[in-house]
Formats: structure tokens, C-alpha cells, sequence
């Protein structure tokens, strides 16, 4: 791998590296960003990191709010006042 001063990934190629992480980028372009990531540093770790934290988000359970949410959040509205903003906001 060639070594970037300072690790950082080739700016015009980081669109793409994001698409390969995603699955997104098929055929050439695919293989492109592959050969390249496997010379550059940079480009390397940027890709590693990227499949990486796609991997803990996909992997994460997505957190419903309680049923009660809205129901709280109105209550605590009405307490603080319950006037309805005008069309600039509060204070307008």
C-alpha cells in the first residue's frame, strides 16, 4: 500500500468506496475501488472502517419509542403553557 502523510482517503475516490462498502458498486468500478484500496493506505482504512460501521448499523435493533410517547410529550406541552406558536414561532 502507498502511504498517505496522513491516512486519509483519495477525496475524488471516496463516493465510490462508500458505494463498494454498501454493495452498491458492481462490475469495474467495484474492482477499481478494490485494486486501489488494496495500494492505498488510505483509501484501505477508509474502506475497513466504512464496511465496519455499516456492519454495527445493520446489526443494531432499531429502538421503537414507548406507545405512550406522544400522548407524554403533548401532557408536558399543555403544562408549559399549551399555546400554539404563531407562524414565525414563539415570541414572534
Amino acid at each position: 500500500m502507498s502511504a498517505h502523510i496522513d491516512s486519509k482517503p483519495c477525496k475524488a475516490l471516496e463516493g465510490l468506496l462508500q458505494r463498494v462498502a454498501d454493495g452498491r458498486a458492481k462490475g469495474l468500478e467495484r474492482a477499481y475501488a478494490l485494486a486501489h484500496a488494496a495500494r492505498c493506505t488510505g483509501c484501505g482504512t477508509f474502506l475497513e472502517r466504512m464496511r465496519a460501521t455499516l456492519t454495527v448499523l445493520r446489526s443494531t435493533a432499531k429502538a421503537e419509542p414507548p406507545a405512550d410517547a406522544m400522548d407524554r410529550l403533548r401532557a408536558q406541552i399543555d403544562a408549559l403553557g399549551g399555546s400554539k406558536p404563531g407562524p414565525m414561532g414563539p415570541g414572534d
